[in-house]
C-alpha cells in the first residue's frame, strides 16, 4: 500500500499528531499515574472501539480509533520517559487481523514490555478500520486532537463568553458545579504553557476548568467542541 494512502499515517503525519498529544497532556496535567494510562487504554480500545466494531457503528469506529491513539501516545511516551518521534514499524503478522486480538491482550496483562508493540499493533488496527470504514486516518485524529484542545479555552475567549451570556465567572462555575462534577474551579495557565506546542496562542493564556475545588478531573466548559468527522469520511 502506497505511503500516501489514507489509512495509514506517514513519517511525518505520526510525529506531528504524537506531539499534539503531548500538547494536550501537558497542558492538563500528565499522569505519573501508570495504573490510570492503561485504564484509559482499556476504556477507548477494549470498552469503546470493540464493541463500536461489533455493533458496525461508524460513528463510534472512527471516534474510538482517534481516541485510542491519543491514549496510547501517552502510554507510549510515558514508559519511555521521553518523546519518541520514531514511528514504530507496522507488524506484518501474515493474517492482519492478529492485531485486533494482540492489542487487547497487551492492554489487558499491562506488561512495560508490551508498550512498543501496542503502538505497533494499533497502527495495523487502524488501517484496518479505516479502509473498512473509509477514512481518513490522519484527518480523523487531527479533528479529535484539535476537539480535545478546545477543553482548554483562552482566557479571552472565556471572556467574550461570559459577556455573550450576561453572567459572571461565580455564576459560570457555580452552573457547572451542579451536575456530577462539584467545586468546579477555573485555573489560568500562562504563555508560554508548553514546549510542545504546536499552536499559535499569541501569547494568550489558557483557562482550565477542574472539579474539587481544581485538583479533580478536567471538566469540559462550554465552549468545548465536540469532534466532527465530516470532512474525515472518504
Amino acid at each position: 500500500m502506497s505511503k500516501f494512502s489514507p489509512y495509514i499515517l506517514t513519517t511525518e503525519q505520526y510525529q506531528e499528531l504524537y506531539k499534539e498529544v503531548l500538547l494536550f497532556a501537558e497542558i492538563g496535567g500528565v499522569t505519573q499515574d501508570e495504573d490510570v494510562i492503561w485504564k484509559m487504554c482499556q476504556e477507548e480500545y477494549i470498552n469503546e472501539l470493540i464493541p463500536a466494531t461489533e455493533a458496525e457503528d461508524a460513528l463510534g469506529v472512527i471516534d474510538a480509533t482517534a481516541d485510542s491513539f491519543v491514549v496510547l501516545a501517552q502510554l507510549h511516551n510515558y514508559y519511555l520517559s521521553k518523546p519518541s518521534w520514531e514511528q514504530p514499524l507496522y507488524a506484518d503478522s501474515g493474517w492482519e487481523y492478529v492485531s485486533l486480538y494482540a492489542l487487547e491482550k497487551m492492554i489487558r496483562e499491562r506488561k512495560e514490555s508490551y508498550v512498543p508493540g501496542c503502538m505497533a499493533n494499533w497502527l495495523n488496527v487502524a488501517q484496518i478500520y479505516a479502509k473498512e470504514y473509509n477514512f481518513n486516518l490522519y484527518k480523523a485524529i487531527k479533528e479529535v486532537n484539535r476537539s480535545n484542545m478546545t477543553k482548554f479555552p483562552k482566557a479571552k475567549e472565556v471572556g467574550e463568553y461570559l459577556a455573550r451570556q450576561g453572567i459572571t465567572a461565580k455564576q459560570l462555575l457555580e452552573e457547572m458545579s451542579k451536575g456530577k462534577n462539584k467545586d468546579v474551579m477555573a485555573i489560568t495557565i500562562p504563555y508560554p504553557f508548553s514546549s510542545y506546542s504546536a499552536y499559535d496562542y499569541h501569547g494568550e493564556g489558557l483557562v482550565i476548568f477542574r472539579a474539587d475545588g481544581g485538583k479533580g478531573k478536567i471538566v469540559k466548559s462550554p465552549l468545548f467542541q465536540e469532534p466532527n468527522f465530516d470532512h474525515c469520511w472518504l
